[in-house]
């Protein structure tokens, strides 16, 4: 059977729109027990990238001599070798002290050679980090306006695993930024974060893009906040006397993700944030009147009353003119009664319902009854009342396929089969603490879980009531300590071994 270059197999699932069909997988399908990263997010997040500088450096220095004795000698099994250093450490670590050794110590190679090398491992390689390290070559070379080498660089960038490689390469061409912008109009995931960063606003259309478009992604939309604002000149946007019902959403879309710090910096590295704020919630004075405006009024408002800042009463003010309106909770209630599982609204009003205190119990519940699996992130909210919790543990015990949950010991991170329906198991376990002794059938099936998390939180529940009832399990319920008992002689996990041990020992003060 013919291995396929990357190239080809990215090439054959282009969609009518351009992109990358959203069922592509450049990877294997991985194990149960195996995490699996999000394309793009080991290079892009720097995960596992922990080797130092004097290692990079000499990996770099080895890739770099192989490289031309395998231009020398037409040599391909010297790919191997170059392979097999990059799968140990990633060309993420070693590539810029490549790119340099290339750069500094190539008298003995002609540069047509170089580029030769580097075109055919990005089109032909079947091994993604030798695809990176071809794209990487090509940047040494101001190759934008040769159309092959562009349109392959174009391609593979689709793929969010190789996004960073290639906006950096194309980056280095004279008409980089161009390439850079049709990039980051194609892709969603890492891709685009990567995208976005390096494009830079060099026209009125690329800015208008990055403030309307550029903001939004699959993976975190405060990762791209602060480059948005920046880039997109939003505060020029926002010193308008008026804006467009388009403008302000995707405005809010900003403003929302410069509050979400954490993986990066948002507002609080903005140079104009009191001013944007306070513009963006006069503007929103007249445009919010959809759902989703409400939410975002309440993310800020929730944001102000536990931020220090000198604008807090002006801006908590503005919030409170807008969520007080009344025809917010007509809304909310109108939105739940529909129920319309393909639209996003219903759960902005039921977010919503929560943090502006209106008891929308009854409306979750009958949600959750027409489709215990698909709401179950409901749950929670349900619990707090002991009638409908009780309800919903006889619920889900009859409608969960327990029996083929229950399928022995195991050491999976992710179940392999009835995904939504652990989660549901999970999001009820964590529930049950507090309601002893019901629930034993879903407890039990918990601990006969392959999911390591599963039997984790089974175990947690259990610890909950002994707590509640201040009396050790074998009193509690003698089946459940019995099936600990059995379940603890064959555990894979230490840490969840551990925890079961002072269960059984009925030392739960130390269960966290």
């Amino acid at each position: 059977m013919i291995e396929h270059s990357i190239y080809e197999r990215i090439m054959a699932n282009i969609t009518k729109e351009g992109k990358l069909s959203q069922d592509f997988d450049l990877e294997k399908p991985k194990a149960p027990n195996e995490l699996k990263y999000a394309p793009g997010m080991i290079d892009g997040a720097g995960v596992f990238n922990h080797y130092d500088l004097e290692e990079r450096e000499d990996k770099a220095s080895q890739i770099v001599e192989l490289m031309k004795t395998s231009i020398r000698t037409s040599d391909e099994s010297y790919l191997k070798e170059i392979g097999a250093i990059l799968n140990d450490v990633r060309a993420i670590s070693v590539v810029d002290p490549f790119l340099r050794l290339t750069r500094d110590n190539h008298e003995d190679i002609e540069p047509q050679d170089i580029l030769e090398f580097g075109y055919d491992l990005a089109k032909t390689s079947t091994d993604s980090e030798l695809v990176k390290i071809g794209i990487s070559l090509l940047g040494l070379f101001d190759l934008g306006e040769d159309d092959n080498i562009k349109n392959t660089i174009e391609t593979l960038a689709l793929s969010d695993e190789f996004t960073l490689f290639s906006v950096v390469a194309a980056s280095n061409w004279s008409n980089g930024n161009d390439v850079v912008f049709w990039i980051a109009k194609r892709v969603d995931g890492w891709g685009k974060i990567h995208a976005v960063d390096w494009l830079e606003p060099e026209t009125i259309e690329v800015q208008e893009w990055i403030l309307r478009e550029g903001c939004s992604n699959s993976i975190m939309d405060a990762y791209l906040g602060l480059i948005c604002a920046e880039k997109g000149n939003l505060i020029y946007a926002l010193r308008q006397n008026s804006i467009d019902s388009e403008l302000f959403n995707c405005i809010a879309v900003i403003i929302d993700a410069l509050l979400a710090e954490g993986p990066v910096t948002g507002i609080s590295d903005y140079e104009h944030a009191r001013e944007a704020m306070l513009l963006f919630l006069t503007h929103a004075s007249t445009h919010a009147n959809e759902i989703k405006d409400l939410w975002h009024i309440l993310n800020i408002k929730t944001w102000a009353e536990y931020t220090e800042i000198d604008y807090r009463d002006d801006a908590l003010s503005l919030c409170e003119d807008i969520i007080s309106r009344p025809y917010w909770k007509e809304m909310v209630l109108n939105i739940i009664s529909i129920c319309d599982d393909a639209d996003s609204k219903l759960f902005y009003a039921t977010n919503s319902a929560s943090r502006m205190g209106m008891d929308i119990s009854d409306e979750l519940f009958s949600i959750v009854k027409a489709n215990p699996i698909k709401h179950y992130p409901y749950i929670q909210r349900l619990f707090n009342n002991p009638k409908i919790a009780i309800e919903l543990i006889g619920i889900y015990e009859l409608v969960l396929p327990l029996d083929s949950m229950a399928d022995g010991m195991g050491d999976y991170l992710f179940p392999d089969k009835h995904q939504n329906e652990y989660h549901c198991l999970d999001c009820i376990l964590q529930e049950l603490a507090i309601y002893p002794p019901h629930g034993e059938a879903l407890i039990k099936t918990g601990l006969n879980c392959r999911v390591v998390r599963s039997r984790n939180m089974a175990c947690l529940a259990l610890a909950g009531w002994v707590k509640e009832h201040n009396k050790k399990l074998c009193d509690i319920s003698p089946d459940l300590y019995a099936e600990l008992m059995r379940i603890y002689e064959t555990e894979v996990n230490e840490e969840t071994k551990k925890t079961m041990s002072l269960l059984l020992s009925g030392d739960v003060e130390s269960i966290t």
